[in-house]
């Protein structure tokens, strides 16, 4: 940021602190404003550790682990697939785009100065649904979850309901609170969850050597394979959906951190604790890892990983739901949405978006948990709803992964003209990075488009419905990227020179970022 100016459509970018400016290609637009100001207001507390823990809380999603697991070697082996084809490609495509653009929304920021802002506000779109879509799923699992631990709990809808309000009000109070204090939440939280599955992993050791185990039945050799339900290896890509959150508040990242480092170590962290779980569900009965703990340390620790599995959930809707409203924050602040939600608390936190954003999150987890329930429809909401629901999140991810190595290879290349540090030139890995990440997100969306994840629905019903669903959720992107672009053209100008009055007021001041 430092030095650089509006000039129309040509970018004129300074290098270092009084350096020579130097003429950037027409093809490169001048930076939003959004990237400006969320540079300057918005606290920077997010360290190494901080955005290591972050990644991690995003990405962990054991349930869907556990159904792999139980359906047999190949299931499990895809999973193992899905992490050298989507996991390592999108975390060094994530890190790649937060190093270029250390503001929020770095894929829309991206998108806006290579693409334009209309395709700035579909990716923006696209990028905040499934965002949107994942905090609903961890409040829902939070609630099933609690369910589960004793017969006869939250039978009623408006006991669910109640259940839901108590979380919202959790999420608007810790969402009120500085960034560092929520910070530290998050990594209590998530070192609460490493110390649960490391444990885990630990009793499954000593529960092989003591050979007090067997094999699901998926597993064993001669087992006919419609005796167990069939289990989708696309079920996969609901393993490795969180790189979104981390590009989401790049903006908040300490002022020279590389997050190169921190997020391959998230996703070793993230590869390896999927391990220890499916080392867990092999020698579990009945393949649940939960009574692990359980078997070997007695029923209190098994109570005790459930409680900490709860908190977890609670932390994952959290870090969705704020990832989100960072997307509505730079989206209020560019015009595509209402202003009102740019508003910040005296913690300089965005507010009104993460209230707005926690509500919507609250009302679709009500309508899923508490209102098809109600109409009795137990079995399409838990049957056909929710898997509907998580495909399409996966497909929507799919395809901002899509745009995200589309976009990683064209700021790599302009990237170079822009700063004369040599490291921002295409690095070796960059292509085979872009390959294995296009391939595995192809297979990945064809495979959800084309096997079902409920046995309530066939495979060309699924076909025909998932497909729907999303082309719904891509159309209504698209239609709502044409009036917010407009709107945000008759504003732009607007912002973009009260921001260059301020740098001729105060040229000295505003030329370093505030800590």
């Amino acid at each position: 940021m430092r030095g650089q100016q509006f000039l129309g459509r040509d970018a004129y970018v300074r290098i270092g602190s009084g350096g020579v400016p130097s003429r950037v290609s027409q093809l490169i637009r001048p930076p939003a404003f959004s990237h400006y100001y969320t540079r300057r207001a918005l606290p920077q507390p997010i360290g190494s550790l901080d955005l290591c823990l972050l990644h991690f809380a995003a990405s962990f999603v054991p349930g869907p682990l556990w159904q792999l697991v139980r359906g047999g070697p190949l299931t499990t082996l895809a999973a193992t697939v899905g992490a050298g084809l989507f996991l390592f490609p999108m975390t060094l495509a994530a890190a790649k785009l937060m190093a270029l653009a250390p503001a929020e929304g770095a894929l829309y920021s991206w998108t806006v100065r290579l693409l334009g802002p209309y395709w700035g506000a579909v990716v923006g779109i696209s990028d905040w649904l499934p965002g949107l879509l994942a905090a609903v799923s961890a409040l829902m699992s939070f609630v099933v979850t609690l369910q589960s631990l004793k017969a006869g709990w939250l039978v009623e809808p408006w006991q669910r309901g109640l259940v839901i309000l108590v979380l919202l009000i959790l999420l608007l109070l810790l969402g009120w609170q500085r960034q560092r204090t929520v910070q530290r939440v998050v990594n209590a939280l998530s070192a609460l969850m490493l110390i649960i599955v490391a444990l885990s992993g630990i009793c499954s050791l000593v529960l092989l050597q003591q050979r007090a185990w067997s094999l699901p039945p998926s597993w064993r050799s001669g087992w006919p394979a419609d005796r167990f339900p069939h289990t989708p290896a696309s079920l996969t890509a609901l393993l490795y959906l969180g790189y979104g959150a981390p590009l989401s508040m790049a903006g908040e990242l300490r002022p020279g951190l590389t997050p190169g480092r921190p997020l391959l170590g998230s996703a070793l962290l993230l590869s390896g604790s999927y391990l220890l779980l499916a080392i867990s569900a092999l020698l579990a009965p009945d393949g649940e890892p939960g009574l692990v703990l359980e078997m070997a340390l007695g029923h209190p620790a098994g109570s005790l990983a459930l409680v900490g599995l709860l908190a977890f959930y609670l932390c994952v809707a959290f870090v969705h739901t704020a990832a989100c409203a960072r997307l509505l924050l730079v989206a209020a602040l560019d015009g595509l949405v209402p202003t009102k939600l740019a508003w910040l608390n005296q913690q300089r936190i965005p507010w009104r978006a993460f209230a707005a954003q926690t509500l919507l999150a609250g009302l679709l987890t009500t309508l899923f948990s508490v209102l098809l329930p109600q109409m009795h429809l137990d079995k399409a909401s838990s049957f056909i709803a929710l898997p509907l629901l998580l495909a399409t999140m996966a497909l929507l991810r799919m395809f901002v992964a899509f745009f995200c190595l589309y976009i990683l290879i064209l700021a790599s290349y302009y990237g170079s003209l822009m700063t004369p540090d040599s490291r921002v030139a295409s690095p070796w890995w960059l292509w085979p990075t872009t390959v294995a990440g296009v391939a595995g997100s192809t297979l990945v969306a064809l495979g959800i488009l084309t096997s079902s994840w409920t046995p309530m629905l066939p495979d060309a019903t699924w076909t025909l419905l998932a497909g729907i669903l999303i082309l719904v959720c891509l159309g209504t992107a698209t239609m709502a990227a044409l009036p917010a672009t407009a709107h945000a053209r008759r504003l732009g100008p607007h912002l973009l020179l009260s921001l260059q009055e301020e740098e001729t007021a105060q040229p000295q001041e505003q030329a370093s970022v505030p800590t």
